[in-house]
């Protein structure tokens, strides 16, 4: 009879819990949940968080209120932290989002959001409820709280100015980003692994490698080898793809705005693939997809430093981050900002795509900046090419520092006064290099066949001399042609060579009145001459 009585009770209990909204009962013969309907204001509860190193600690709250919506997906708790040591860390903080909520031992969700008050103690938690739809795969529609921010993102690994101009971009992410010295590292550099549970530190990242970009937050929920964490979307990007890394908890600040964790990732130990309202799922063990980057800057003796990192398959992360990523390895590389010149190699690898370049750019004011800004240009005009997403698995950076400024003008130029189709036309221009002395260069033009005889007009100009605020009038209609456009207006070291006939009589079909040539130069070459000569048959 007491077994018969058990057993109607757990089924009771399943029932309940399916009216209530959970995916199924087998959570249940683990965990006992606690629904949001049977809970009162003035309940008391435990928090669970790592508040240094990864140790999970209790904090105790107190419920002020509970909000009911038409739907699970727009109710919430409000809460009152009232444990003293988090009273001492200036409030929630940052990093402390996804922390579990239980009452009587019961798991009642995540706290997510702060409000922004006096003191910081007053939280939202996230039901369980609406978390447990992350793994249902099932886009629900819901409200995002306009609170106090939820988290931060961590850069490790930067230079103080890449970190700073970072830090003011906003165009994407609508989070702080907070650089950290690479430092920390030595602080968690003999811990191998950790267990992940409710409570434990985690982190999304981005980036991974010698540079890592890594938001801190705290699971929730584990069932097997399924997390879910946050209480709150980190990008609200849907679908997604991010690491999954624990984490080590440095400290805690209480902030200009509000109060935060630092933490720093141990090592990626699965995937985040769902970044919704209610917060993000992942699975541990599998690794995500991601671009394997290198950079490489060396000088004309040899190499000077490497970084190696991963960085997911988003391209908005690619555009966002990649030219502060460059700056900092440049600027690591010299240690100063200067002026100077840099041969750039840059090669793009993936699924159905390849590029690859060479470049060579001068700056007098910074080069590290404008070789890092310029690639930047690069990359965002691929990855946000119009025609197709790129799918990239490898970006390769080669970049060579010349510290004397590889800069011409021209002084003259000397045309030969006839040549004969089918011939080289062979002249040579006197050059002013950059603060240095004057160096003279041959050339050679062939001359087609077929050009039309008579007076021609030669016209010979650096690259970087031509307007690259011009559109081109080339048609566009592939993603080939769109690139080899956009790279255009970035090629700087030719020499242009142009040929175009003075004469209005030819016929178009079987004769060339104009044709041009490029000619690579170790410097870039500003200004133009024009001269004349004659086509002989």
């Amino acid at each position: 009879m007491k077994a018969q009585q058990l057993g109607w009770i757990f089924l009771i209990f399943c029932f309940t819990l399916l009216i209530i909204g959970f995916p199924n009962c087998s959570y249940a013969e683990n965990v006992p949940f606690f629904p949001i309907q049977s809970i009162r204001r003035n309940m008391e509860g435990i928090g669970k968080s790592v508040f240094y190193g990864t140790r999970i600690e209790n904090f105790s709250v107190e419920v002020l209120d509970v909000v009911i919506g038409k739907d699970i997906n727009q109710s919430y708790i409000v809460v009152k932290v009232t444990d003293e040591k988090i009273k001492k860390m200036g409030g929630i903080s940052a990093g402390m989002s996804g922390s579990p909520i239980f009452f009587s031992g019961k798991l009642a969700g995540a706290l997510a959001y702060s409000w922004e008050t006096k003191d910081n103690l007053i939280g939202v938690v996230t039901p369980i409820e609406a978390m447990l739809k992350l793994w249902e795969n099932i886009p629900e529609s819901s409200t995002v709280l306009q609170v106090a921010p939820s988290s931060v993102i961590f850069t490790i690994g930067l230079s103080e100015r890449a970190g700073k101009r970072l830090e003011e971009k906003t165009s994407f992410f609508s989070r702080k980003i907070v650089s950290l010295p690479a430092t920390l590292y030595s602080q968690r550099s003999n811990i191998q692994s950790v267990e992940i549970q409710p409570g434990s530190a985690i982190g999304v990242q981005l980036i991974h490698g010698d540079v890592d970009v890594v938001s801190l937050g705290t699971v929730t929920w584990r069932d097997d080898n399924k997390i879910l964490a946050f209480g709150h979307p980190f990008l609200h990007q849907g679908k997604v793809n991010y690491f999954l890394s624990s984490m080590y908890v440095n400290f805690s600040l209480e902030g200009k705005d509000f109060p935060f964790k630092v933490g720093t990732p141990i090592q990626p130990i699965g995937i985040v693939d769902e970044d919704r309202s209610a917060g993000i799922a992942g699975r541990l063990g599998v690794i995500p997809k991601a671009i394997k980057a290198d950079i490489e800057i060396g000088n004309e003796t040899g190499i000077l430093s490497q970084n190696n990192f991963e960085i997911i398959q988003d391209e908005n992360v690619v555009v966002e981050f990649f030219p502060e990523i460059i700056l900092n390895s440049i600027d690591q590389a010299l240690d100063s900002q200067r002026p100077g010149s840099v041969k750039v190699n840059l090669s793009i690898d993936g699924n159905e795509f390849y590029f690859q370049d060479e470049f060579f750019w001068v700056s007098k004011i910074d080069i590290s900046s404008y070789t890092s800004n310029n690639l930047g240009k690069i990359l965002e005009d691929i990855f946000k090419n119009p025609f197709q997403p790129i799918k990239a698995e490898k970006i390769s950076i080669k970049i060579i520092f010349i510290p004397d400024i590889r800069e011409a003008t021209f002084r003259n130029l000397f045309l030969p006064v006839d040549v004969k189709r089918g011939n080289d036309l062979k002249g040579r221009i006197d050059l002013n290099l950059y603060r240095q002395d004057i160096r003279s260069l041959d050339f050679g033009l062939f001359v087609p066949r077929d050009f039309v005889p008579g007076e021609a007009e030669v016209v010979v100009r650096g690259m970087s001399w031509s307007d690259e605020n011009i559109q081109s009038s080339s048609p566009q209609a592939d993603l080939d042609n769109y690139i080899n456009e956009k790279v255009k207006q970035l090629k700087s070291n030719g020499l242009i060579i142009e040929m175009r006939s003075k004469s209005e009589t030819y016929s178009s079909d079987t004769q060339k009145n104009f044709f041009s040539e490029v000619v690579s130069l170790p410097f870039v070459l500003e200004g133009s001459f024009t001269g004349s000569v004659v086509v002989l048959e």
